[in-house]
């Protein structure tokens, strides 16, 4: 069966994946590449957010990204034995299992349209989560597949469709290319506790927050009803990294200002009563742990402000602007926002009245 008939959700995911304790998802054949739950509205709005702001399209620069990312990603997957024979007897086959892929994690339907080994590959996306994204991938992981460099363009047709064109190329890369290079922080511990589906064994709130379409390669929030997607930590440090370096270094800044308006907003519109003592800030925080973003593990309020530990954060802005949201969106007032990088495995972020 391709759903867990206990749970619902799709067996491919819940056999790739595993949640730990400390509040990550990783692959199960790379525990070092880690993933993350992320709301697909939420990033297309940021990324808009920005271009409107500095007044430049971003979709160079996030194509370029996901490429980088994406032939990381399958060069991981394909390695010692399993990627010769991938890549000398069954190229072709490596594309299938990639479409699989592609719906599993939500990222849209795609399927082969032409093919040439060592040449070119076109291919079709139907509900794809960002067209620039997808031809990416897709780029990426032909250039681990096929050995080589490659040029990708794509035209986005009738109905959304996604059509990508991807071309073997004698280019020279540029010389910042391992400008795109991730180096995860340390792991930090956790106690995190889930209860397991009986039957597929992964946690037991995954169907119960997530409807599944792997037909049309779409998952959805059921408490919001927007539309998520899984992908890599090490694509969202690399895509924001990136702009960071093109775009100066706002923008860190300018994510967490976005995130949390729009995170400020949802929850004014939710007509909730929230607890705002320290117990319901680390309630709050909980909500991390499923989705694969970091480990809430302690809250200290005192005169308006509050300081909070998240361990294994995904992204530090986005975590900051996380809590800086809830803040507003309950105490009525503006923030002044402050956090630190995790290269030690954890974040601090401090809120204050602006």
């Amino acid at each position: 069966m391709r759903y867990c008939q206990r749970c619902g959700v799709p067996r491919i995911l819940t056999s790739e994946h595993k949640w730990a304790p400390n509040g990550t998802i990783s692959v199960t054949r790379d525990v070092n590449h880690r993933m993350v739950f992320i709301d697909n509205d939420a990033l297309n709005h940021i990324l808009e957010q920005i271009s409107t702001r500095i007044g430049i399209p971003l979709e160079i620069i996030i194509q370029e990204a996901k490429r980088k990312s994406g032939k990381d990603f399958m060069d991981a997957v394909l390695s010692g034995l399993k990627g010769i024979v991938a890549r000398n007897l069954a190229s072709a086959r490596v594309y299938s299992q990639l479409s699989k892929q592609v719906g599993m994690l939500g990222l849209g339907h795609a399927e082969l349209v032409d093919y040439k080994r060592h040449s070119f590959l076109e291919g079709a996306i139907t509900d794809a989560y960002s067209a620039p994204a997808i031809t990416g991938d897709i780029c990426g992981a032909f250039e681990s597949v096929e050995g080589c460099t490659a040029e990708a363009r794509y035209e986005v047709g009738a109905g959304g469709t996604v059509k990508c064109f991807i071309r073997s190329a004698d280019v020279e890369r540029p010389e910042l290319e391992s400008r795109f290079g991730y180096v995860p922080p340390p792991l930090l511990p956790g106690r995190n506790i889930y209860e397991l589906c009986p039957v597929c064994r992964a946690p037991k709130a995954l169907g119960v927050q997530y409807a599944f379409d792997a037909d049309r390669g779409i998952i959805v929030d059921r408490k919001t009803n927007h539309r998520v997607v899984l992908i890599g930590v090490m694509t969202l440090a690399n895509l924001f990294g990136e702009l960071e370096r093109e775009l100066g270094d706002e923008v860190p800044k300018m994510i967490a200002e976005i995130e949390k308006d729009r995170v400020r907003e949802v929850i004014l519109s939710s007509a909730k009563d929230r607890d705002t003592s320290e117990s319901g800030y680390l309630r709050y925080l909980k909500t991390l742990e499923l989705k694969g973003m970091g480990n809430g593990v302690s809250v200290a309020l005192s005169d308006g402000m509050v300081e909070a530990r998240v361990d294994n954060p995904y992204f530090e802005p986005l975590v900051a602007g996380f809590l800086a949201g809830f803040y507003e969106a309950t105490t009525g007032e503006k923030s002044a926002l402050s956090w630190n990088d995790a290269s030690a495995g954890y974040t601090s972020v401090t809120i204050n009245r602006a």
